[in-house]
């Protein structure tokens, strides 16, 4: 598989949560994925959506509460950011992009792209690890990963032109001590860049070239990523997985 640039490639926040885990299983290759939701708060993994967002405010305004397969804490989707996805086989080695295990390593790695990306754009951006991406303004993007012994995924979300009061509103933890398994989410001041998404997509392939010496090319899911997609969606958009209990598999209701 050669390395790829994939542009959206699903529509709905379920449906673009089971296409990474689909990317994350099928990739073996650089695969560069960017792609935005519908307003909608997105969970990680160990979390309880119901101390992490106001799921009676979701639910009256249709705003969908989902998990994602990858840890940390609780973000805001919707007009004004943009997500952004690295999956890496384990093969794969050109330049700093390479498959790395341990959690900071690989949030160290990515955040080497985002912050050439962002530089090159006109924003001063660094990583304040383990796993932030800041300006002097604030925090401009979360990142979580997934390892596996085949390949990584390691994804977030960067703030454009974002309304920063409803993604705090929507994004703020209830202030109850929970077993320490769960993974609670921290307020913390965020900032928009002002990056336009289309500069933002350049300057990403840009910093791909630099690394790998070659233009990477727009591409689509594999028709295996597709049907893997189609069989995950089910699990994504299902409320035991997105609203229960992580560890006991309950719906919270």
């Amino acid at each position: 598989m050669e390395s790829r640039l994939i542009l959206d490639g699903a529509a709905g926040a379920p449906a673009n949560l089971a296409l990474e885990e689909a990317l994350l299983r099928g990739n073996t290759s650089l695969t560069i994925r960017v792609w935005g939701n519908e307003r909608s708060v997105i969970i990680g993994r160990a979390q309880l959506a119901r101390y992490e967002t106001d799921l009676d405010r979701c639910l009256r305004d249709g705003i969908p509460v989902v998990r994602r397969v990858t840890a940390g804490g609780a973000i805001y989707n919707g007009p004004g950011n943009v997500n952004w996805s690295i999956f890496l086989g384990r093969e794969f080695r050109a330049g700093s992009l390479r498959y790395v295990w341990g959690a900071r390593e690989v949030f160290r790695m990515a955040a080497g792209l985002v912050v050439r990306a962002a530089a090159g754009c006109g924003v001063r951006a660094w990583l304040d690890e383990p796993n932030r991406i800041v300006t002097p303004e604030g925090k401009v993007s979360g990142m979580a990963a997934y390892l596996s012994r085949s390949g990584l995924l390691c994804h977030g979300t960067l703030l454009l032109d974002a309304d920063l009061e409803e993604a705090a509103s929507l994004t703020e933890p209830a202030g109850v001590q929970l077993d320490r398994r769960y993974t609670r989410s921290r307020a913390m001041k965020v900032a928009n860049t002002g990056i336009r998404p289309d500069a933002f997509i350049a300057s990403v392939r840009g910093v791909v070239a630099e690394e790998t010496g070659e233009e990477i090319e727009p591409g689509e899911p594999s028709e295996s990523e597709r049907a893997a997609m189609v069989a995950l969606l089910p699990k994504y958009s299902d409320p035991v997985w997105n609203l229960g209990d992580p560890f006991e598999g309950r719906a919270e209701r």
